[in-house]
């Protein structure tokens, strides 16, 4: 649920009663009592207006513009990730997926975070994959793709976050670490492999609330 607020992140009272939404992007708004309002510890990011409503250049216009296609097909030799985080309740026992596909090998990771939120679950998702690469993969090309439209709003669509700053902020520098990466928007239970791997990955390790050994497999090329 999203709260129209002010630019210190106050809540702004009309007439007794302040406008929120379901979801960014919606147009249909809602009027509700500022008493009846309790803030979501660490989902307190302040996003731009035009992210709040139905209108142009709405969050649906955003997430849309997020890049699906790499600017450079895949080859042979590319290396693709798919990242996903799960969280029983917001927040809630949290578990990440991490599924990173080389020419040579495929390697599974399904860890339990424990108590946190959906976003931190995202971007500890998408900091795990990167911490997996190795030192001579610099000069790779690789793929990254997460189903959430948020964690790339903040990365790399230029969206401003003030929750989970320390978060970002270690996974830009894991980011500086390879020119060649790209961070690419996957929708969504969408019946897409790699990204429906990712969520079983993060769904098993919530709702065991256990990690699992990280899973190499050997590719034949």
């Amino acid at each position: 649920m999203y709260v129209r607020v002010l630019p210190a992140g106050k809540p702004i009272v009309h007439r007794g009663r302040v406008e929120l939404r379901y979801k960014l992007g919606a147009r249909k708004s809602y009027k509700a009592s500022p008493e009846g309002i309790t803030p979501i510890e660490g989902e307190d990011e302040i996003i731009a207006d035009t992210e709040m409503s139905g209108s142009s250049g709405s969050s649906v216009a955003a997430t849309a513009a997020l890049k699906e296609t790499p600017s450079t097909a895949a080859d042979e030799n590319t290396i693709i990730i798919y990242t996903d985080g799960a969280c029983s309740g917001n927040p809630g026992p949290a578990g990440i997926g991490v599924l990173v596909t080389r020419p040579d090998q495929t390697v599974e990771i399904s860890e339990f975070l424990g108590s946190g939120t959906n976003n931190i679950a995202e971007l500890t998702a998408i900091l795990r994959a990167l911490e997996t690469l190795r030192e001579n993969e610099q000069d790779r090309q690789i793929h990254l793709y997460t189903d959430s439209g948020w964690s790339l709003g903040v990365l790399v669509g230029g969206w401003k976050a003030k929750s989970n700053v320390e978060l970002l902020e270690q996974i830009r520098t894991q980011m500086a670490r390879f020119p060649k990466l790209e961070l690419l928007k996957v929708k969504g239970h969408a019946g897409h492999e790699g990204n429906e791997e990712a969520d079983r990955l993060a769904t098993q390790a919530t709702r065991r609330e256990a990690s699992s050994e990280p899973r190499v497999r050997r590719r034949r090329r």
